[in-house]
């Protein structure tokens, strides 16, 4: 897939992966439970976004199913579209300075122009998501906001060619956001994962690439809470905030 240029002052990568957000399963789709819920919304069952809140008993099914899908992470798609709005409504994303992608549970990528205005309802959001799923592009001409293809995290890796790959992850080292920070800031081209599931640690292949692994507190927090915190602490160790303070004075 060919990419726009949006970026001018790359300083930072940061992607959900094995994100709780994607298209219902194709082993659940014939559900009664997913079937009223396409209908009511005149859509068809793969056109909908698996969520746990509607559909937590065709979830259960696919469990027993003997699925490939880890289950207790999926179906929760309010957590990317939290941790996005956390993400793009920054400083570092208004000075053009940050690069945020989605990765999914199903291994799909989403690339996300910072110039999008992302629906602070959940509801359009999730039309926004099923609209892009469907469509691979939004808007569908002109410069596309959020762009989606086939692809698992090494892909990621492929098209960024990090000079290091950061995670945060609760079986990480411990280490205080400031110093990780400090650290990310200091780098040329850093990718930084924070897994976008609601419970659970990351897949083996995602493991396998990262070069540093970090524990920021002693219990497991949202990933809209990593995520904020990461970025702000990454504004001070750059000299973001700092600039944009004087820059008023």
């Amino acid at each position: 897939m060919e990419r726009e240029s949006y970026w001018s002052s790359l300083v930072l990568n940061l992607a959900l992966v094995e994100s709780a957000l994607q298209i219902v399963p194709r082993e659940i789709q014939l559900h009664p439970q997913i079937k009223r819920y396409a209908e009511r919304r005149m859509k068809k069952p793969n056109e909908v976004l698996l969520d746990r809140a509607f559909h937590h008993s065709a979830m259960q099914s696919l469990a027993r199913t003997g699925s490939e899908f880890a289950v207790e992470k999926m179906g929760r798609p309010d957590i990317v579209h939290s941790t996005l709005l956390q993400l793009l409504e920054t400083p570092l994303n208004w000075e053009n300075q940050l690069r945020v992608f989605v990765h999914t549970q199903d291994d799909h990528l989403i690339t996300i122009n910072p110039k999008i205005r992302l629906p602070k309802n959940y509801v359009r959001f999730v039309g926004l998501m099923e609209q892009l799923a469907k469509e691979k592009r939004v808007p569908e001409t002109g410069v596309p906001l959020m762009q989606f293809e086939k692809g698992d995290v090494r892909r990621l890796i492929h098209l960024i060619s990090p000079s290091e790959v950061v995670g945060f992850t609760v079986l990480g080292q411990p280490m205080l956001m400031r110093t990780v920070a400090d650290h990310v800031g200091r780098l040329t081209n850093p990718l930084v994962l924070i897994g976008g599931f609601p419970r659970g640690h990351f897949r083996k292949k995602t493991t396998e690439v990262l070069n540093l692994a970090f524990k920021v507190d002693r219990n497991s927090l949202d990933a809209w809470i990593v995520g904020g915190r990461f970025v702000y602490d990454f504004e001070w160790a750059i000299g973001v905030a700092q600039q944009r303070v004087r820059l008023q004075e």
